[in-house]
Formats: structure tokens, sequence, C-alpha cells
């Protein structure tokens, strides 16, 4: 009767002490709901010029984190590839889980440190909503949409300047909008437009830089018996050397952001200096923006999921 009664008072302190980690697991979860999506700025109503600052700095996430720069991304592109205004986050969820690699739903949460609803209703340039499905009558789903952008003739092309001098310069986060890019004079050196938003840390802007050109260097080969060959390669692997030379704050550096689109920005964005490209190099060629954008479409292979 006596070891009966203590293993019950011990699997009852232990019971005790599993059901207040899962409360205390429990509050820390709902307190970082609070923090994702509280304060949120409504995009929908920024102004033009503004709209890139206002959507970096809305940001409650950790965006210089690779993994959630890519979830980020793949999640605009399929928006950009279905027909609908509105999509169902299920199919979306599901989606996104099996593209970026995930075993599953749940693994894929764990990732986002919340459940996917609570994740997309926090991102600043997504809106939410629950709607009554067109083809299934009687059949409501939550769903959500990109906020767009401003119209392009609404947005300035504009030219950001960044002296690279401490590591929190290289800390700092850059979203590029589509058909920027980024000049470093001193290397000669430039990280080329893209189809898609890049939200990253300029350091890891500047990593990516080496690695894409690292992995150039593997399929030129040895180039023992080609002179070219052999130059290009030495001329790539000096590069790379000087780029860690940069993240190594052994050289001084300059990021000169050439934005068609007038809608990227730094964060934080105070040292930055910001011109517009009419009056700092005359005309620029707005359709690249236009581009850019049109291209994703055409380079994503995504289905229908509404």
């Amino acid at each position: 009767l006596w070891k009966s009664s203590a293993r019950h008072r011990y699997s009852s302190r232990v019971s005790l002490v599993v059901t207040s980690a899962a409360r205390a697991a429990a509050h820390a979860a709902a307190a970082r709901t609070d923090a994702m999506v509280a304060d949120k700025k409504d995009l929908a109503n920024v102004d033009a010029e503004n709209f890139g600052s206002e959507m970096l700095d809305s940001f409650k996430i950790d965006i210089s984190h690779q993994e959630m720069e890519r979830i980020i991304v793949e999640l605009e592109l399929i928006y950009r590839t279905q027909p609908g205004k509105w999509l169902p986050m299920h199919g979306i969820c599901n989606m996104l889980a099996d593209e970026l690699g995930y075993e599953d739903v749940d693994e894929f949460e764990d990732a986002l440190k919340a459940d996917f609803k609570t994740f997309i209703g926090a991102l600043p340039h997504i809106e939410t909503d629950n709607q009554e499905s067109e083809l299934q009558p009687g059949l409501w789903r939550d769903v959500f949409r990109v906020i767009p952008d401003p119209p392009a003739d609404q947005c300035r092309p504009q030219r950001l300047v960044l002296q690279i001098k401490s590591r929190a310069d290289l800390w700092r986060v850059l979203m590029l909008h589509p058909g920027a890019f980024v000049e470093i004079p001193e290397l000669e050196f430039e990280i080329g437009a893209d189809h898609k938003r890049r939200v990253d840390s300029v350091y890891n802007h500047v990593g990516a830089s080496i690695f894409n050109l690292e992995r150039h260097v593997e399929q030129i080969g040895d180039a023992a018996d080609d002179p070219a060959a052999a130059a290009e390669r030495q001329g790539i692997q000096d590069t790379c050397d000087a780029l860690r030379k940069v993240l190594d704050l052994e050289i001084p550096a300059t990021f000169i952001v050439i934005d068609p689109g007038g809608l990227s920005a730094f964060k934080p964005g105070e040292g930055v200096e910001v011109t517009e490209m009419e009056a700092d190099a005359g005309a620029y060629d707005r359709s690249a923006r236009a581009v850019a954008i049109t291209r994703a479409a055409e380079a994503e292979g995504y289905e229908d999921i509404n």
C-alpha cells in the first residue's frame, strides 16, 4: 500500500510538471503570436514613396534569416502564378511545405515557429480574410492575398548608397525589389537584378554572390590547357577573395543599389544616401520593373490551386 501510494504521489508530481511545462509553452507561443501581429502596417494605404521602407520596417520576424527569406519569396512567386485574387491558406501551406522540402506541414510550421495562418497574417504585405468558396457554396475558408505594389507611374526610380564601415552595416537588412541590382565600385563588381524580391542582410547578399561565383568556377574545371579559361578562373577566384575581405572589413566598400522600381530599402535606413535616378543620372528605363515581375510567371511552373 505504501509503495502504491508513493507511486501515485510521484506520478501526480510528474503530471503536474508536464502540465505546467505545456502551459508555459502555450503562453510563450501566444506571446510570440501577439508580437508577430502587433502594430501591423496597412500597406494598402501607404504612399509609393514610403512603401518599401514601411514594408521592411513592418516585418516582425527575422527576415535576415535565409530560410525566412526563402519562404516569403516562394510564397510571392506562387501567388503571382495563380489566376485568383484570393488564395486558400490550406492549399498554399501544403504546397509550400512540399516545394521547400519539409517532411510535412507540422515540420514546416515548426520552422515558422507559428501555425501558417498566424505567420502569414503577420506579414505586412499580406491581407487575410475568411470567404465563401465560389466553387463550393456553403464552404467557408481562410484565404489571403498579396497586397500589390504601388503602380509604376507612382514610383520614383532611386539610387541608394551605403558605405560599409562596420559589422552593423554588414548586418543591415536590404530588400531588393525585382529589377534592382547592386554595384560595388571599389571591386568593379555587380550583384545582378532578379525577377523576384530578395530580402536578406548585406552580409548574406555578398555571401550568396561568393557561393554562386565559386559554383561557376567548379564548372570551368581545371582549364590547364585553355589559357582563356584559366584566366577567367583566376579572375573569379580573385573576386571571391576580395568579397571575403569586404565581409571581414579589411577593405572599404560601397553598396550602391540601382532601383528602377523605387521600392528597395535598407533597414535600418539611417546613414543611407537616397537620390532619385532622374536627378542623379537622367531618365531611367521604367520598363525594367514590369519585365522583371512578368518573368516570374515564366520562370515558375506552379499549378492552379484554387
